[in-house]
């Protein structure tokens, strides 16, 4: 990664380049450092630490420990014989339990530990789940409503190519005049006669790039987590937008789009 900034930084700064070379550049980079990773270049698979704090491994394990003699205490009481030869003895030693009548007592102890104990990892899952809902919130809001309603449908048959032209034609094919003699349009020209616009600057780039998910399919660029990765092109997108902006030009690869067709709820 670190060569494949030195290079383009290279290359970027020789070359005048328009949006879409610099789109093919940040491509072939990207599949270079694909082939290399999965390819000819040895790397070390590490291996994910668990995220769950050691108190709360602790206290599942102790939760299934106790549900274990739990259940075998069960068993001695309705007199049966393998788990009372088998497991008996050390339980009611352990317990100090001499007669079998006082497994009564013992059994409604233990049920209260691992209620107590499923509670108290229960309220951890609640508070925990809260605060990566305050913070994903905070961060994007969109991310958030996504996962609201993630829900997934089945769907029997889907709409063929045809059928699919024809009813993203009708939305986007055909052109709108909308009224501009709106009371609300006209307000918002009373307020504010004339935009002011600041230039794009490098900064924004890694800020606008920061929301966005990092393998989401990608669009007619084949480009998705690179633009990320790739810091060495930031400061050369800023400026490529501003001249877009200032020549009043849309190249090619920023109008046209992929539509994948996702199944939602008939309401929708």
């Amino acid at each position: 990664m670190k060569t494949a900034k030195e290079a383009k930084e290279e290359v970027l700064d020789r070359k005048d380049l328009n949006i879409t070379e610099l789109n093919h550049l940040i491509y072939a980079a990207a599949t270079v450092i694909t082939e290399e990773i999965n390819g000819t270049v040895e790397y070390k698979l590490e291996t994910k630490k668990s995220k769950t704090p050691p108190w709360v491994r602790r206290v599942q394990e102790s939760t299934n420990d106790i549900k274990k003699e739990l259940s075998a205490l069960v068993e001695i009481k309705r007199n049966n014989r393998k788990a009372e030869y088998i497991k008996g003895t050390r339980l009611l030693e352990k317990y100090n339990i001499e007669k079998k009548e006082n497994l009564d007592q013992l059994i409604e102890e233990l049920k209260q530990k691992v209620s107590a104990k499923t509670q108290r990892l229960s309220r951890y899952r609640k508070r925990q789940n809260q605060y990566y809902q305050n913070k994903v919130f905070k961060t994007d809001c969109k991310k958030f409503y996504n996962r609201l309603r993630q829900t997934y449908y089945n769907v029997k048959t889907a709409p063929d190519k045809e059928e699919a032209e024809n009813f993203w034609t009708e939305i986007y094919g055909k052109e709108v005049q909308h009224n501009g003699e709106e009371f609300w349009i006209k307000n918002q020209y009373q307020q504010n006669p004339s935009m002011k616009w600041s230039p794009v600057c490098e900064k924004d780039v890694p800020e606008a790039l920061r929301t966005t998910l990092n393998w989401k399919a990608p669009g007619r660029d084949q480009i998705n987590i690179w633009s990320k990765q790739l810091t060495a092109t930031h400061k050369h997108v800023a400026a490529l937008f501003n001249k877009l902006i200032e020549e009043d030009q849309v190249p090619e690869c920023l109008t046209a789009g992929v539509t994948f067709l996702i199944p939602k709820k008939r309401e929708y």
